[in-house]
């Protein structure tokens, strides 16, 4: 009698584990196929993000290209076409080179009128 309870006991702890494992599994594939779901949504958000980073990388080489002299090498160039650097322009040379490129006949006629080409 001992032996049939214990028995039963036995059948009775495998049929719940083994139903227990059934669960667990079944719980495991929607689980991997959740995340991969949400690795290809990842991968597209990741896709969009590159291609507008691609897009504004565009336009900083544009207008890196554009700009014009700012600082030591704005006065390095009004050096180069004056010969020596003046101060009291009534131009900001300085605003207008390094936001767009000045050409050496719009500096000498600001910086320094005076001199001949």
């Amino acid at each position: 009698m001992k032996f049939m309870v214990l028995a039963f006991f036995l059948a009775f702890i495998m049929a719940v584990h083994t139903f227990n494992l059934k669960e667990s599994s079944d719980h495991m594939e929607s689980l991997e196929e959740q995340l991969e779901e949400d690795q290809d949504k990842q991968a597209q958000l990741y896709a969009k993000m590159f291609e507008g980073i691609h897009e504004l990388q565009k336009y900083a080489k544009k207008s890196r290209a554009r700009r014009g002299s700012c600082g030591f090498k704005l006065l390095e160039k009004i050096a180069g076409v004056c010969g020596d650097i003046a101060s009291g322009s009534e131009v900001d040379l300085a605003t207008i080179c390094c936001s767009k490129q000045c050409p050496d006949s719009f500096i000498q006629a600001s910086a320094c009128p005076d001199k001949k080409a």
